[in-house]
Parts: structure tokens; sequence; C-alpha cells
């Protein structure tokens, strides 16, 4: 089991969570990342708004020219890069918000999705730097390295689980009611053919509805189904077997909740 879990220390304090907090180690993360995207999309519009005026000049010399056959294509370009142009400056607008949010902001959203007063999330964040937290490394090779989690590994703290989600979500492990293992899929292209890819991952699911998942090697998996049962006797592991995406998961779903009313 400490294959999968490996109880925190300084250095991997120090080298995650340098500044003491894990949600101002994600600012950081997710800084980066939206700067990087920030000066692609730029460079994007940039090239955009070069095509779009040459778009109009050439339009213009269409008109001066007297060629109305062509004025219809032309003025058509014009509207598309137009619309172009406008989409990803709202998208850089939303990109440059986010680098422009702090700690507070992602401890609210935390709490926010979690469906848990921020008082917990603060209290998460204590508890993922003592020395009794666990780290989670739930992945390996080349899905660990595609992550899009704020952090590599997820946590386990006296209290709370955090598997590092987009979302940043955070359960409180006594509110636990179904841990599993889950298939998920997305396409490929391969040639000229769409190839299924499934990917194991495992399922969390509180009694107040909040769920999240992650990327997950089977034996990683039964190992976190292990401890998590040795704290919460409730949680439902589906008997190790791996749910479907779709109408079962949404069915499983349905019958642990209201199990639990």
């Amino acid at each position: 089991m400490t294959d999968y879990f490996e109880k925190m220390d300084e250095n991997y304090a120090k080298k995650h969570f340098p500044t003491g907090s894990v949600f101002e180690s994600a600012t950081k993360t997710i800084k980066r990342t939206s700067i990087f995207s920030a000066v692609f999309i730029a460079v994007f519009d940039a090239a955009v708004l070069l095509g779009l005026v040459w778009a109009i000049g050439r339009t213009m010399e269409l008109k001066a020219e007297g060629r109305d056959d062509m004025m219809g294509v032309s003025i058509g370009i014009c509207g598309f890069l137009g619309v172009v142009l406008v989409i990803f400056l709202v998208l850089l607008w939303f990109i440059i918000k986010q680098t422009r949010k702090k700690r507070g902001d992602y401890v609210a959203a935390s709490a926010k999705r979690s469906k848990l007063p921020e008082s917990e999330i603060e209290e998460f964040d204590r508890q993922a730097l003592a020395s009794d937290c666990h780290i989670l490394k739930l992945t390996a090779g080349l899905d660990r390295l595609l992550s899009t989690g704020t952090n590599k590994d997820g946590l386990l703290t006296r209290d709370y689980i955090y598997l590092a989600d987009a979302a940043q979500t955070v359960i409180r492990v006594d509110s636990l009611r179904a841990c599993c293992f889950y298939d998920y899929t997305y396409f490929v292209n391969v040639g000229k053919r769409h190839k299924t890819v499934h990917c194991l991952a495992i399922y969390l699911l509180a009694s107040n509805g909040v769920s999240t998942f992650s990327d997950t090697t089977k034996k990683a998996g039964e190992a976190l189904m292990a401890i998590l049962k040795e704290r919460n006797s409730q949680i439902d592991t589906n008997g190790g077997e791996v749910l479907p995406e779709g109408r079962k998961m949404d069915e499983y779903r349905k019958r642990i909740l209201e199990s639990h009313i």
C-alpha cells in the first residue's frame, strides 16, 4: 500500500506547496497555464486581425473595380473572420480574468463546488500539510503525465479527501457513500477513423451529492477503497466492479443517494 500512499513530509511539502497552502500552489499552477494560453490566443487573435484587415482591404478593392460577383464571397470572409476574432477576444478576456484570481477566490470556488463552508476548505488546507496526511499516487506513466489536475497527486487527510481535480473538490471522508471504479471514454482520430479509448477512474460520491473522479490504476484504486472502508464502513465499492459511464452510472448514483436519505 505504501507504493500508492506516502505520508506527507517536509521535502514533499516544500516542493509542491512551498507557501504552505494547497490552494496557493494551485493558484500559481493555474496562473502559469493561463498565461501560456493567453499568449497563444493573443498571437492567434493578432493573426486573425491581420487577416480581417486584409479581407476588408480586398473587399474595398473589389468594390472599386466593380466586381460585384465576388463581393458576396469577400464580405462573407470578412464576417467569418470578424466572428472568430470576437469569440477569441472574449476567450482571451476570460483567461486574463483567471490570472487575476487569488487564493481566496479558489477557496470560495472549492467550497461552492464541494457544498461545504469555506471554513472546512480552510481546515482541509491546514490538514493537507500535516504529517498524517496521505499522498495519493493513483496514476502512473502516461496517465500521470497527461493529468489535468492542479497537482499530480491526491491527498487524504484526517477528515478529507481531495483528488486534485480541476474543480478542486474536497469531500469529507465521513460523508462518503461510494468509492468505486468507473470507466469513461473519449475519442481520438486514427487516420480517417475514430478510436474509442477507455480510461479507468476511481469515482467518489458524497451524501450531499458531490462527486469527483480521478484516473487510477487497478491496484491503486483497490488500495484506496480499502483504506477508505477502514475509516467509513458505509462506503459502497460496487463489489470492486467497474461501472460504465452513462445510464448504469446514473442509476448507481441515484440508488446510493436514495439509500442514505
